[in-house]
């Protein structure tokens, strides 16, 4: 046999080997997408589509949100974009503008979500509305388009059954009914409504979901028969625990709420939860919206992995997340292995009931709380041999959301005795969950707490505590 001829079939013995075993991460078509920093579109220009929703039409996802380029809760307009692999966005369009209609000229247009209706082949838009001097009239709007990059007809607003409505959200279940889940009477109840055939108003008021727990930003997703509904706490722009509860059927009854994430959910607001089908199964994706009060244009996205479970749902952070669009792959990635997990920590004081060990074991709820008010104040946790240091996530103590930040440096030592400051933070002004990249060569880390600053409290009264510290690196 010719020697080409021969090395011809040997690769076709060997290529279809190596083809198996390539694991589903390696698909070319995997996308790294980095949180909370700059997002750009493909022509560079900055990324405006905050608690919107994405929808899938064929193999182009639309994601729709509020353009808050102008750093005003006044509605600018309601953006569109495309993409095919959930990484590269092209802006396409404004679904409404100020020019929509002469209701729209002064107004708040927020969380703008837009469903799909076969029957009238119509993409359908509901949002929460108000006039641009305040938040008293309550309202949802609608509108509807024949494509998914509009333009979108604007049908007007009203208060659903006459009640109420703030925060929203829209969900099509399997069999393609609609439904309003709202904010109600002041964020105290969350009601939820059937919406009509056509998707344009309400046909039903269904059973109340929560009643007096004071919830706002509903985020819905459904796996297999069991639906899962992630809301806020009411704390303005600034972030809070997030919470969860699961139902067999949408009218309830809806189990007992449950923390997810950590105190200030990764200082983030739900704003709707997308999942991706792809050839290997499904995965949900939590994105939340990262705001920036002071500069609402520059309030940033978080995506995370929705761990679905049975009646358990989860949200563990990271910097990245993976997507693949093709294969429905999602995993998170950070920089490094988890380094502290569990390991030896001490404090400089410690309350017998809240031990440094708890903010090192793996546990958003749980925490480490010093004696009393004396600051600066440390906790470390020592990794058992000398590692290479990458990044550092804290999930700082806040009071019912967006109370304190704190002011505190990183350091790090070999042998206990020596410290360095390996990065300065004392002009932090995050809320509730830092994340920081350093390069570090040590055995301890530090976390020097400095000050907490309290934005609407005089003084520092805050007794020094952490609910969760994770070390990363190699």
């Amino acid at each position: 046999m010719k020697s080409w001829l021969k090395l011809i079939l040997l690769l076709a013995l060997i290529v279809p080997c190596l083809t198996l075993q390539l694991p589903k991460e390696a698909s070319a078509a995997v996308q790294t997408i980095a949180n909370g920093t700059p997002w750009k579109d493909v022509n560079n220009a900055s990324f405006q589509a905050h608690a919107g929703s994405i929808l899938q039409v064929g193999s182009t996802y639309y994601w729709y949100g509020e353009d808050k380029i102008h750093n005003s809760a006044n509605f600018k307009a309601v953006t569109v974009y495309s993409s095919t692999n959930l990484k590269n966005w092209t802006w396409r369009s404004y679904a409404l503008t100020t020019a929509s209609s002469p209701e729209l000229a002064s107004a708040k247009i927020e969380r703008p979500k837009v469903i799909y209706n076969e029957a009238t082949n119509k993409y359908v838009l509901w949002a929460h509305y108000e006039d641009g001097n305040g938040y008293t009239l309550a309202r949802v709007a609608v509108a509807s388009s024949s494509s998914p990059i509009g333009p979108f007809t604007y049908h007007g607003s009203f208060r659903p059954n006459s009640k109420e409505s703030r925060d929203m959200t829209i969900f099509k279940d399997t069999d393609g009914q609609a439904y309003l889940f709202s904010s109600s009477d002041n964020n105290y109840n969350l009601r939820l409504y059937k919406l009509t055939p056509d998707y344009l108003g309400i046909a039903q008021e269904m059973n109340m979901i929560y009643e007096g727990d004071h919830r706002e930003a509903p985020a819905i997703v459904k796996k297999g028969s069991l639906y899962y509904l992630i809301t806020s706490g009411a704390t303005g722009w600034y972030p809070n625990q997030a919470m969860y509860s699961t139902a067999t059927s949408l009218n309830g009854p809806w189990s007992a709420l449950q923390p997810i994430g950590d105190p200030s959910t990764f200082y983030t607001q739900p704003a709707f939860i997308f999942t991706i089908q792809g050839s290997s199964g499904s995965n949900a994706i939590y994105v939340g919206d990262r705001w920036n009060p002071s500069a609402l244009g520059d309030s940033r996205y978080v995506w995370l992995p929705l761990v679905l479970n049975g009646t358990s749902a989860s949200l563990t952070y990271s910097d990245q997340i993976q997507v693949d669009a093709d294969t429905g792959f999602v995993a998170g990635v950070n920089n490094g292995t988890l380094l502290s997990q569990g390991k030896p920590a001490t404090a400089q004081t410690a309350q017998a009931a809240y031990p440094a060990s708890r903010a090192n074991d793996g546990n958003y709820q749980t925490g480490w709380v010093a004696t009393g008010v004396t600051w600066p104040h440390w906790w470390q946790v020592d990794l058992g041999a000398v590692k290479s240091i990458k990044n550092v996530q804290i999930s700082w103590y806040m009071y019912k959301g967006s109370e304190a930040f704190y002011k505190y440096k990183i350091e790090t030592s070999s042998d206990n005795v020596n410290w360095t400051v390996a990065l300065d933070r004392t002009g932090n002004t995050t809320y509730g969950f830092t994340s920081d990249s350093l390069t570090a060569t040590a055995r301890y880390v530090r976390i020097n707490m400095v000050d907490a600053d309290l934005w609407n409290n005089p003084g520092n009264w805050y007794t020094p505590q952490l609910w969760e510290v994770k070390v990363f690196g190699t």
